[in-house]
């Protein structure tokens, strides 16, 4: 196709069907285009938008006698899960959580599996009490919530005999 000159008056243009400099930055914004959705796909997969491939966290005491699944990143009012794992006290048959007011206000907590036994409520944490099957040395306690804050919230949980694990999520809108 031959051009007359670079930047040919608009009729000539659509005569000659061709206008380069158009054709040029459309090209270039296609191609931005294109790379900022794969840019936002590769964040969407390894989880830093919410949940993905490197989201799932897990967090442990020293001692290993509380430990924590849980998403770094969670979405705003979707549904997530935190996992504890806690271990039975010795001679006891019951095991008592104490967590932090946020969990159960900022995370939304909405269900806990199993059904606790009792609750107790003080200024800045909630103590929670689960019954144990005989001769159990570890309760799996699962929190189920849909988070009702935006940015990062620090979340704690404590076992009576002081055993404690803290770990933070951050919420995206």
């Amino acid at each position: 196709m031959k051009v007359v000159r670079d930047d040919p008056p608009m009729p000539q243009e659509i005569a000659a069907g061709f206008y380069p400099a158009f054709e040029d930055g459309w090209r270039r914004t296609e191609w931005l285009g294109r790379a900022v959705m794969v840019l936002f796909i590769a964040a969407c997969v390894l989880g830093l938008l919410g949940p993905g491939l490197f989201s799932k966290r897990h967090a442990a005491n020293p001692d290993r006698s509380i430990t924590a699944e849980y998403d770094a990143v969670v979405r705003f009012g979707a549904p997530t899960v935190i996992q504890l794992d806690t271990k039975v006290p010795d001679g006891k048959d019951l095991v008592a959580v104490t967590m932090a007011r946020q969990l159960v206000d900022a995370f939304g907590l909405e269900a806990i599996t199993p059904d606790p036994q009792s609750w107790q409520a003080g200024d800045d944490s909630v103590r929670i009490t689960f019954p144990v099957v005989p001769g159990q040395k570890r309760v799996f306690i699962r929190l189920a919530g849909s988070p009702s804050f935006r940015g990062g919230q620090k979340l704690w949980v404590r076992l009576d005999a002081g055993e404690s694990l803290a770990w933070s999520q951050f919420s995206v809108p």
